[in-house]
């Protein structure tokens, strides 16, 4: 009787650590919806998910060492989700210079160490706009159109002091549709976002000029992010896979898929 007891209660104790595993090897890949563009690519019905990010994310996965359910959802709401915690075991993206220095990091408490990529900005203006901008004194009392709810190294404090006017968008596509009619004097977004949309939406480039900003916001680099309760060797393993990729030609092919 001690010995089938015994052989029980190891049963039970195994079949513990394997829901344990499994539950550490399932992440939440969480997408913003709209605004990711070419980072994260979502149809209307969000039935079917792309990006440069999503791609990544697929790949890792297909080496079958973690499956993932995604999530998405506008970009305020992502942010609350992550500061509240709902989901403990996350993935998505983030730079360290999106850090705050109030405590809460977004998405940024813990990232990969390997950069996927490096990320610059640029500044639209209407191509019959003869400002130069050279200096952020230039944006100063200037009608500037960004991304609803994003922040932006170097424009965020001359936004909270009123010194920079800000036009919000949902969507790259309006954002250079307000610009063409007039409705901001500039827009500033990475450039490969910009990029991207005016390529998918069959946008006149022409009608527009574009300064690199590095001045004014600085590029920076972009990394997969965790939420607390992703393994270490989960993310150690993902970060030896990025060096492979990196390697390989793998992740450039999946970067230039969206250029």
């Amino acid at each position: 009787m001690k010995l089938i007891n015994s052989f029980i209660n190891i049963t039970i104790l195994l079949l513990c650590i394997m829901s344990l595993q499994a539950r550490a090897h399932h992440l939440t890949y969480l997408m913003i919806a709209n605004q990711a563009e070419p980072f994260q690519i979502n149809t209307a019905d969000h039935q079917f998910n792309s990006g440069i990010i999503s791609d990544v994310i697929n790949q890792l996965a297909s080496k079958k060492p973690f499956t993932f359910t995604t999530h998405v959802m506008p970009y305020k709401r992502y942010a609350h989700e992550i500061e509240k915690q709902t989901y403990k075991n996350w993935i998505s993206y983030g730079s360290p210079l999106w850090r705050k220095n109030t405590g809460f990091r977004d998405q940024n408490d813990r990232l990969s160490k390997q950069a996927l990529f490096r990320a610059s900005h640029l500044l639209v203006q209407r191509n019959n706009d003869t400002q130069h901008y050279a200096r952020i004194d230039d944006l100063l009392g200037k009608r500037v159109i960004l991304l609803k709810g994003f922040d932006y190294p170097g424009l965020t404090p001359y936004i909270a002091s009123g010194k920079i006017n800000k036009v919000e968008s949902n969507s790259h596509q309006s954002a250079l549709n307000a610009l063409k009619n007039s409705r901001g004097d500039v827009f500033i977004e990475m450039e490969s976002r910009i990029r991207y949309a005016i390529k998918q939406h069959n946008i006149n480039q022409s009608a527009f000029k574009y300064t690199d900003i590095a001045h004014i916001t600085p590029s920076l680099n972009i990394h997969l992010a965790y939420g607390d309760d992703v393994d270490q060797a989960m993310i150690d393993w993902i970060d030896d896979q990025i060096v492979i990729m990196k390697a390989t030609g793998k992740l450039e092919a999946i970067i230039t898929r969206y250029q």
